[in-house]
């Protein structure tokens, strides 16, 4: 089966299509951009779904992977369908270079794939997502409060509330995490519960 090469704007048109599938009615900004040496694609939205709810669909169409233990770049290909549905064709991992990332090989397949099914490489090597709270400050005031009023506080000596942690980590860094993992209006407890 012949691989076609999709370029980085075709690719990010199959990641706003299956954004638009799974988030009806919500918008996103889908950029796609090509640089010296790749090209990736910028995801955007302000408010409603979790970035861990749309990263496991746009992350689908990315054409490379990346094993900072070894500092390697890696391609890959997948089976495509004209409905968007995506199956990693072949993924080479790192094991045999002395990474970490094991491989998958799907190859063996193709012959019962339908007809429809092509094997193509995303021309995006990698997807970013980047989600924006709109009124981040009320939010990570509201979560601050909640962690003091919730939690047994590691308090500073000197008095710098900046300085107060929580299991060993900064309440500021947990605040941060409940605002950007927390849905709007969901209680900081559930959220908490979420993330810790």
């Amino acid at each position: 089966m012949a691989t076609r090469y999709l370029s980085a704007a075709e690719t990010a048109k199959l990641v706003r299509r299956a954004l638009a599938q799974s988030f009806p009615g919500f918008k996103f900004s889908v950029r796609s951009k090509t640089y010296s040496g790749g090209a990736s694609i910028d995801i955007g939205w302000a408010d409603g779904p979790r970035a861990k709810e749309v990263e496991p669909i746009a992350k689908r169409y990315e054409g490379s992977d990346f094993d900072g233990m070894i500092d390697l770049k890696y391609s890959m290909t997948h089976y495509l369908r004209p409905d968007g549905s995506v199956m990693v064709r072949h993924d080479p991992g790192t094991l045999g270079n002395a990474g970490s990332i094991p491989g998958d090989d799907n190859r063996m397949f193709e012959e019962l794939m339908p007809d429809d099914v092509e094997a193509v490489h995303f021309g995006a090597d990698f997807i970013f997502c980047q989600r924006e709270i709109s009124d981040f400050d009320a939010e990570y005031f509201s979560a601050v409060q909640w962690l003091y009023s919730h939690c047994k506080m590691e308090t500073d000596p000197t008095g710098n509330p900046n300085s107060d942690r929580f299991g060993g980590r900064w309440v500021g860094d947990i605040a941060r995490h409940l605002v950007y993992d927390s849905i709007k209006g969901e209680d900081w407890q559930i959220a908490f519960d979420r993330l810790y």
